[in-house]
């Protein structure tokens, strides 16, 4: 997967995620392009962003 940012947070897609590098200043996701994941997910605890990326290691 692409590890870019893009200039402005994908529209609606909030994140409370202090710790991803996606992760703007008014918690939203600035990633190209997300990925969640678990395709067994039967509540929102069981789903997972697989775009995460901890800040300052990708």
């Amino acid at each position: 997967m692409s590890d870019k940012k893009t200039r402005e947070p994908n529209p609606g897609v909030g994140c409370d995620v202090t710790g991803c590098k996606y992760n703007t200043i008014d918690c939203r996701c600035s990633a190209q392009h997300i990925t969640v994941q678990n395709e067994k997910a039967a509540t929102k605890g069981e789903t997972y962003c697989s775009t995460f990326c901890p800040r300052g290691t990708c």
